[in-house]
């Protein structure tokens, strides 16, 4: 069985096939875009990218703040501080963009430092969500916004696959996160860690072109990781999961949870 923090530690240490699986997953694209309207970034504000990954998000972001912005990407992972680094320096933004790897859950940033921060797709591995808002509340200035997007696992729906077959291979590697229903709390949440403003939206873009594939190989390798899986029940899963891209087929959907909590 894996130890009791992996929700963590296997976000520290990446072995490369996840981390080709990454690279495909965290790509920004036009629909990316929906997810950041609440924040309201704009042209000059000093904006932080909390779990930045791959780079991807991070990059967005200083195209939008722009030559008189700056971006803070954070990150635990040492291959995904490299590769956002090497991505901003690649588009002429090393200027504009400052790539920390973090070590802990605090920020290395003065109090009443940034216009906005975005947490996209973390705040389900954090250890203590309600620490984490109050830490992110320290940084942001008064009238500034944290902006978190997240899942909800136990919402996410997958067609054709068995929703029995999904649900044995989602509890089998629910290991790898610390808050999976984190969508529907983060609400709650940012209220219990002092914030009075808070707005809330659903996104839920359905996939058809297999996007998800790769979230679904990751819960396979999470189970078979647990323990207590059943092989079969895993590969299956996948292999229909994969059958029904190739053949056009596929249909998930995975609902995002967007909570903007004003300072």
């Amino acid at each position: 069985m894996p130890q009791d923090t992996y929700y963590k530690d296997h976000w520290v240490e990446i072995e490369p096939e996840r981390l080709d699986r990454y690279e495909a997953q965290f790509v920004w694209g036009p629909r990316g875009n929906r997810l950041l309207e609440p924040a309201a970034i704009v042209a000059g504000q000093v904006v932080a990218d909390y779990g930045c990954g791959p780079g991807y998000l991070s990059l967005e972001l200083a195209h939008r703040v722009g030559a008189t912005g700056r971006v803070h990407a954070f990150d635990i992972n040492a291959d995904f501080v490299s590769r956002t680094r090497g991505r901003v320096a690649a588009a002429g933004l090393a200027d504009h963009v400052t790539v920390h790897h973090l070590h802990g859950d605090m920020l290395p940033l003065a109090d009443d430092s940034l216009d906005r921060l975005v947490i996209k797709n973390v705040m389900v591995y954090v250890d203590d969500p309600i620490a984490s808002f109050r830490e992110f509340r320290r940084v942001v200035k008064p009238g500034g916004k944290v902006h978190a997007i997240d899942s909800d696992f136990y919402m996410a729906a997958f067609d054709p696959i068995d929703v029995d077959d999904w649900r044995a291979v989602l509890d089998a590697g629910i290991h790898a996160f610390r808050t999976p229903a984190i969508g529907r709390k983060m609400y709650g949440l940012a209220l219990q860690a002092g914030f009075t403003d808070v707005a809330v939206e659903v996104i839920a873009a359905p996939d058809t072109t297999g996007r998800m594939l790769n979230f679904i190989k990751n819960m396979a390798g999470y189970a078979r990781e647990g323990g207590a899986y059943d092989e079969e029940t895993v590969s299956r899963v996948v292999d229909v999961a994969a059958k029904a891209v190739a053949d056009g087929t596929f249909f998930a959907l995975n609902p995002q949870f967007l909570v903007t909590a004003t300072v």
